[in-house]
């Protein structure tokens, strides 16, 4: 049993991180189980859980859905062509894919939307608002004009959303504020306080998420003891809103394996494995919504961030055959 343990462990190492995330759960005598295929899940980019650790932040939830359904799992990374691809053939089964790629993935309509992410917020959509100091005088998105911008995290969508907002507003984009040397050295922040503190600190303007808003005390805030409340800033516009993470099936899938899934998703993960949820930024999964609902942030974004062939023209092999 001992060299059997050794000869399962040799070869999770032999797997190629590159191609895919996850890979068979296997008991030390499943003999059989390796020879099963593995139910694959697209996803389009591979996040990494802070160091020390370094891990898969959905190897948790890879493995606890593997132990539920009683089936290899093996989450597969591609791009959002690939994966339509390989859902329209019913290679792969299922999917996880950002709010701005699902129009891609669902252009041949041989998918569809099985669940939708619900965040910390417990919401299925993020939205942010556009705030200026109390005493500013700015009283509408327009008037942001000429004057700095502040920032949510590097690649949070929301910062998509917000210059989507002072676009709709008239503002061309090449005059929203790029800080220092145009890379946002200054004007990106780590949260919506930092976010907050800055705007007025410059009178200036910026975006923060409305869940962290809601979360503020009416009065009270203190930037200098890293508190904010409500009357501290004044809000004059808010950005659309962003769907969250759409998880969606082939319509090729095995019924009773999409059952299994939809009992995971919808019952098992939420009280069984928070944590993993946790480390995906999630509370759990709530029914489909209209997948019209994305199409409005996926064109925003493919305006801002034009792909070198355009997003439905990638290539059509995945990065694994396996």
């Amino acid at each position: 049993m001992l060299a059997g343990g050794l000869l399962v462990a040799f070869g999770s190492g032999c797997q190629q991180p590159k191609q895919s995330e996850g890979q068979d759960i296997l008991g030390p005598l499943d003999v059989l189980g390796i020879m099963r295929k593995p139910v694959r899940i697209g996803e389009t980019n591979l996040e990494f859980t802070p160091p020390p650790l370094i891990l898969p932040k959905r190897g948790l939830f890879r493995d606890g859905m593997s132990q539920q359904i009683k089936e290899p799992i093996q989450f597969e990374l591609m791009t959002p062509r690939q994966i339509r691809v390989h859902l329209g053939t019913g290679r792969m089964s299922f999917a996880l894919v950002k709010p701005q790629e699902l129009p891609e993935v669902m252009s041949t309509q041989t998918c569809e939307i099985m669940a939708v992410g619900i965040n910390n917020a417990g919401q299925t959509y993020r939205q942010g608002l556009l705030i200026v100091p109390p005493k500013s005088p700015v009283q509408s998105v327009a008037d942001i004009k000429g004057r700095r911008f502040h920032f949510m995290p590097l690649g949070d969508l929301l910062n998509d959303a917000a210059i989507g907002a002072l676009m709709d507003a008239g503002i061309p984009r090449k005059e929203i504020d790029k800080s220092i040397l145009g890379l946002g050295l200054d004007t990106t922040h780590i949260s919506s306080l930092e976010v907050a503190k800055s705007v007025v600190l410059e009178n200036g303007a910026g975006v923060i998420d409305e869940a962290d808003y809601n979360k503020w005390p009416e009065k009270g805030g203190s930037f200098v003891l890293l508190t904010a409340s409500k009357d501290q800033v004044r809000v004059i516009g808010k950005t659309m809103r962003v769907p969250e993470w759409p998880f969606v099936v082939s319509k090729h899938a095995n019924p009773e394996i999409k059952q299994k899934v939809s009992d995971f998703l919808f019952k098992v993960a939420p009280v069984k494995y928070k944590f993993a949820l946790a480390m995906m930024d999630m509370k759990g999964f709530a029914p489909p919504i209209d997948p019209k609902e994305y199409e409005p942030f996926a064109k925003l974004y493919y305006t801002l961030h034009p792909q070198p062939a355009g997003p439905a023209t990638q290539p059509s092999e995945p990065a694994s055959q396996q």
